[in-house]
């Protein structure tokens, strides 16, 4: 495909895609960190509340940078997910989106080539709402929360 440059002042046209469905909204940005308390220290946040997750075997906390939600996750066990990304010096973990129906945002990823790697679960960092793990050879991983909890 031939490189398309925008005319001089211009801006390269944004095209609309549609991953999990109607109502999907971008929750935040997961962020691997060795320390929630140095990262967030970094960002000049001194107090920052920390969730224990059992069931995803990590810490987490959130901050917010200018209306985009950040979260920080920390391993919390030798055998946590995230320890293989730390060890690659991977920051970036994943994009959350809030979706209406976790069910149905499954389903319209999976037709788009999507994998559900771990299935609907409660989250104690989202009230118990459930979440659930996508992943796309092409874009990578992805985390779904649902948007109220049934």
């Amino acid at each position: 495909m031939p490189e398309v440059v925008p005319p001089k002042g211009g801006e390269v046209q944004h095209e609309q895609a549609s991953l999990f469905g109607d109502g999907a909204r971008v929750h935040h940005v997961g962020m691997v960190v060795k320390s929630i308390q140095a990262a967030a220290g970094a960002m000049g946040v001194p107090n920052i509340e920390v969730v224990h997750d059992p069931i995803q075997k990590v810490r987490v906390a959130f901050v917010d940078v200018q209306g985009q939600c950040i979260e920080f996750i920390e391993p919390a066990a030798d055998d946590s997910p995230v320890n293989n990304s730390l060890s690659k010096g991977i920051k970036f973990a994943h994009l959350c989106y809030s979706v209406p129906d976790i069910d149905k945002a499954i389903a319209h990823a999976k037709a788009r080539g999507f994998a559900m790697i771990a299935k609907p679960v409660p989250a104690i960092a989202f009230g118990d709402r459930k979440i659930a793990w996508l992943f796309s050879a092409q874009l990578g991983l992805f985390e779904l929360v649902e948007t109220e909890r049934r």
